[in-house]
């Protein structure tokens, strides 16, 4: 698959009209892993420029910041914490989604998993950019937007993910994803631990 303008725009309508379709035109370009890792930290770097980018246009504030009931750290604002949250859930995403449907009979590769992923993320990257604009001249539209997004990742997912597992059944696939989330919320548990934020303090006086 060349990686151009018109491919990339033909490949992103196709995600909308019919994920199953895309997913197999994603899977069948057949990335090595090594790039498909390169495009994974290349898409959450890009990732938490943006969420920089939009805490600096639409806050919070520091005044907000100062009457949160949570102590929070400047650090937590950086792009370098929003690389490692969006990287490591995605890191994590990729391999419990993986294991979880091959533990079910599933004969998709770990490469399709995280070719199909990425693949999602850069769309997700380009709502986010449509959704940033929207908040700061429409706000009203970003809402609608915003719950589009939502609605249509959650069905490119379901199809995206039953193709990469080879699960040949949604439903199944549902189940997957429902059983997942609990893998990705302990994952991040565990990556909050090791920076550190898990153990900053609530204010007392709270």
């Amino acid at each position: 698959m060349n990686l151009t303008t018109p491919v990339l725009s033909a490949l992103t309508i196709l995600s909308l009209r019919n994920p199953k379709e895309a997913a197999q035109q994603i899977i069948a370009a057949g990335f090595r892993r090594d790039i498909l890792w390169s495009f994974l930290v290349l898409i959450s770097i890009a990732n938490a420029v943006l969420v920089w980018v939009s805490n600096v246009l639409t806050g919070p504030t520091p005044e907000q910041i100062e009457q949160m009931p949570i102590v929070m750290p400047n650090f937590v604002f950086s792009p370098l914490f929003a690389f490692i949250i969006l990287a490591g859930a995605l890191v994590i995403m990729v391999h419990v989604l993986h294991w979880i449907g091959s533990a079910i009979g599933g004969q998709g590769s770990l490469e399709n998993m995280l070719s199909v992923l990425v693949w999602l993320q850069c769309m997700r990257l380009i709502a986010q950019v449509v959704l940033l604009i929207l908040l700061l001249a429409a706000p009203p539209l970003a809402s609608i937007f915003g719950l589009t997004v939502s609605v249509l990742s959650i069905w490119i997912l379901v199809h995206f993910v039953n193709e990469a597992a080879e699960l040949g059944s949604v439903f199944k696939t549902v189940g997957v994803l429902l059983t997942a989330m609990v893998g990705i919320i302990l994952g991040l548990s565990f990556i909050l631990t090791i920076t550190g934020l898990a153990n900053m303090g609530i204010d007392g006086h709270v």
